[in-house]
């Protein structure tokens, strides 16, 4: 699937977002769940472009999309993943 967030909604409501809440753009993987990534599968996942992980929006999002709607994903990350200080180490 290409263009499963649409870009003019993406646009939009990063124009519209308060600096507080420092939005912004980045890419959400799908695991199947329910789980908590172990650090070997966070760092994996991190090397191969993740931002943020979670277990439903992407299938929400395709189902959402097969549909024929426009879709805007917004993600609110309520917990660092194990090795985020690690990887922030190794980006320094």
């Amino acid at each position: 699937m290409t263009d499963g967030y649409d870009p003019s909604l993406r646009r939009l409501a990063l124009a519209l977002a308060p600096p507080e809440l420092h939005a912004r753009p980045g890419v959400y993987v799908g695991v199947g769940g329910p789980s908590y990534e172990t650090w070997a599968e966070c760092r994996l996942l991190r090397r191969l472009g993740a931002d943020a992980v979670g277990m439903s929006t992407v299938s929400e999002a395709a189902a959402a999309r097969h549909c024929g709607l426009r879709v805007l994903g917004l993600s609110l990350i309520t917990n660092a993943a194990p090795g985020d200080e690690d990887a922030e180490e190794e980006e320094e």
